[in-house]
């Protein structure tokens, strides 16, 4: 399977079923936490959504990283919301329920904040010659039916076929997060001759980035005198990145593989001070 047919067909179409797996694990309860605990949900909403992007900025700005490659990671920052963080929140003793409900706020979210956001990055941060654009309706368009529609589908066979939903929760949400291993994988080995640039470009800013994102949102969370468990799920939901959203921006909408390489790094990457974080309060528990 050659590049532009994983990015224009399989990309989209594990995404799609990524947030409809997620979609068929939700329920209005989960929206309602936002009005039954506002100050946590604010802490973490900022914390993915503001806190991060200014970090990563901060952080990878001073690397003198090429231009495309701080994009890529940029609109990586402003794709919150990682399917696996729910998973890493209940593995950490986390609040799941806060993790979930994070989830689908912010994938509500994203698909609006996105194309204006990252539409700016672009014209700030690219020479005007590369011509390369990301206009707001389109890309909402295409955002709104591969993240918000599959939610709003998943959640309305939830709400008709709840027993379905739970007899086939296993499947529904493991088997699209293995198709986005083997698209990533697929993207690799596309550019398997160029991994080791790409390495050397992104290696180091994407564990710096997933590192201090962790501690950062940790010490957020703690500083505005949240629990110590809403504060370990407001880190997780601040490290992990939705890279499926974010190589849908760079590699199908932007048809940009240099952009696409940064979020294929830090999908890979951010596990290791995600595994790190888990051994350490695992050790401090025990």
């Amino acid at each position: 399977m050659n590049q532009d047919l994983i990015l224009a067909i399989a990309l989209p179409v594990t995404l799609f079923a990524i947030m409809f797996g997620m979609g068929c694990n939700l329920t209005l309860n989960n929206f309602k936490t936002v009005l039954q605990f506002p100050k946590t949900m604010l802490t973490g909403i900022v914390s993915q959504m503001l806190l991060l992007p200014i970090l990563a900025f901060a952080v990878l700005y001073p690397l003198e990283l090429p231009a495309e490659i701080l994009v890529g990671f940029m609109i990586l920052a402003l794709s919150p919301g990682g399917t696996t963080s729910n998973i890493f929140s209940y593995l950490a003793n986390g609040n799941l329920a806060l993790s979930i409900s994070l989830t689908a706020i912010v994938s509500i979210v994203t698909p609006f904040t996105i194309p204006l956001i990252a539409g700016w990055i672009l014209s700030s941060q690219l020479d005007s010659s590369l011509n390369i654009q990301l206009p707001f309706l389109p890309t909402l368009a295409k955002l709104l039916v591969v993240t918000l529609i599959p939610v709003i589908l998943g959640m309305l066979l939830r709400y008709f076929k709840p027993r379905f939903c739970n007899n086939y929760e296993f499947w529904l949400t493991r088997i699209p997060l293995i198709m986005l291993l083997l698209v990533i994988a697929g993207i690799i080995i596309q550019n398997w001759q160029k991994m080791p640039y790409f390495i050397s470009q992104t290696g180091l800013p994407a564990l710096l980035l997933a590192t201090l994102a962790l501690v950062v949102g940790y010490f957020f969370a703690r500083t505005l005198k949240r629990n110590k468990q809403d504060s370990r799920t407001i880190a997780i939901e601040t490290s992990i990145q939705n890279g499926g959203t974010a190589i849908l921006v760079t590699g199908t909408i932007l048809q940009n593989p240099t952009m696409t390489i940064a979020p294929v790094m830090y999908g890979i990457l951010m596990l290791i001070p995600m595994f790190i974080y888990l051994f350490w309060l695992n050790y401090n528990n025990s």
